[in-house]
């Protein structure tokens, strides 16, 4: 069951085009959507960043999600060029002389998977996967697409599938169990 701010924080981003086929539940929304500067399809989840107490969404403010959502998916290319360089360069620092899996310019291996979007910040997380094949990058942008901070995390091990629609996504999950095939 999803509460009143959600229904209608999905009805607003349904009427405004920005997600494909997107959905709520768990007190997010969430769909997949281009960033074109980026030349790729990512996971974006909308956090209103409801309280438990506020199950009606009084201080949802739709209309700033909305804007934040469109203005990460419609970066420009010289604004996305930049947050690239800044994150490679914290990383290029903070790894200093450490061994990578390959050597190549990072800025070139860098690839944005999704983007958590909050009223006031935007989450973007990148996968380096032929320099830092077990990391996950986080990166924080303020509400002016300015990096505000990088992290980099382990990835748990869980492996990630991603799917082109929902009805993929079923379909493999109403699969055959290939685990429960006899001997």
């Amino acid at each position: 069951m999803t509460s009143p701010a959600l229904d209608t924080l999905l009805a607003r981003i349904v009427e405004s085009g920005l997600l494909e086929d997107p959905l709520a539940e768990n007190g997010l929304v969430y769909g997949r959507a281009s960033i074109d500067a980026a030349g790729t399809v990512v996971n974006v989840n909308v956090d209103p960043e409801l309280e438990d107490d506020d199950e009606q969404g009084d201080d949802v403010d739709h209309d700033a999600l909305i804007a934040a959502v469109s203005r990460i998916l419609s970066v420009g290319e010289s604004r996305w060029r930049a947050i690239i360089d800044e994150v490679a360069a914290d990383i290029d620092d903070a790894v200093d002389d450490e061994p990578v899996v390959e050597q190549i310019d990072l800025r070139d291996d860098l690839e944005a998977t999704s983007v958590v979007v909050f009223a006031d910040a935007v989450l973007l997380a990148f996968l380096a996967p032929k320099q830092f094949p077990d990391s996950r990058i986080l990166v924080q942008l303020d509400d002016d697409l300015e990096v505000d901070g990088v992290e980099m995390r382990e990835l748990d091990g869980s492996e990630t599938i991603a799917f082109d629609t929902l009805d993929d996504l079923l379909d493999h999950i109403s699969g055959p169990d290939e685990s429960a095939a006899p001997a």
